[in-house]
């Protein structure tokens, strides 16, 4: 297949177009790598639990240049999947796309995910965990009568949603699709399977796909543990390094 392309183009598989031709309302449920890399981890995982099947990719005029291969077969920088049992389109951005891009990625995903019967939007990425004032493990946002609520604390006015996820926010807002943001605590610098997980059993809760988190818990605590051990590596050759007193 020869394509001409765009600045952003969404390329869905022959095998696959009639699926996202029928008469659904889909739920979009996206993230970015941004802190903590929530967002990406979250849709890798639930991709991977749900079995969700790859229909296509999104390609841009300044995408990074890699692939690698998956169970499912080839993963590139930004992959669109979809779970039908519970009408779910799962795009997974293994990248963040170039700022001058960034509008064009959203008004096309958006404009797309409306013309297949696109219904709500679930967002997610991290959020800097000094902000947080109790025990809660997120903050959330609703809007245009999402539907969907939480007993935890929304997110406060004056807290910034930054980078790509705020400009698909953006989009989404301006053609009224509902959407539901949910915003686990995380820190910046972390790769945080665990602060993932939180998104992960929230939606899953949500939407009943009964996807259980245990694997990512235990990546999580592995991640920690790998941590530690570097840390304390970087320490002793520290002090080995150091000036030693003398006897």
């Amino acid at each position: 297949m020869c394509l001409e392309l765009s600045v952003v183009d969404i390329v869905v598989y022959n095998e696959f177009k009639d699926m996202v031709r029928h008469d659904r309302k889909w739920i979009l449920v996206t993230g970015f790598p941004g802190f903590g890399y929530v967002g990406t981890i979250a849709m890798r995982y639930m991709v991977e639990k749900l079995k969700a099947v790859k229909i296509g990719d999104i390609i841009t005029k300044y995408m990074p240049d890699f692939v690698t291969l998956e169970d499912y077969g080839l993963m590139t920088p930004y992959e669109l999947f979809v779970y039908p049992k519970r009408s779910l389109l799962i795009l997974v951005n293994n990248a963040v796309p170039h700022p001058p891009e960034r509008v064009a990625f959203a008004k096309k995903v958006v404009n797309w995910f409306i013309s297949i019967g696109g219904g709500k939007a679930i967002l997610t990425g991290g959020l800097n965990i000094k902000f947080r004032e109790g025990e809660e493990e997120f903050r959330w946002l609703c809007t245009d009568n999402c539907g969907w609520l939480f007993k935890e604390p929304q997110l406060d006015k004056g807290l910034y949603i930054v980078g790509p996820l705020a400009t698909l926010f953006t989009i989404l807002k301006i053609n009224k699709v509902p959407t539901l943001v949910v915003l686990p605590y995380t820190e910046p610098s972390k790769y945080d399977p665990k602060a993932a997980a939180v998104f992960v059993k929230r939606i899953s809760d949500l939407l009943n796909l009964n996807i259980g988190i245990d694997d990512l818990l235990r990546y999580s605590k592995v991640v920690e543990e790998t941590e530690a051990a570097i840390k304390e590596a970087m320490k002793v050759a520290g002090e080995e390094r150091g000036p030693k007193p003398y006897m």
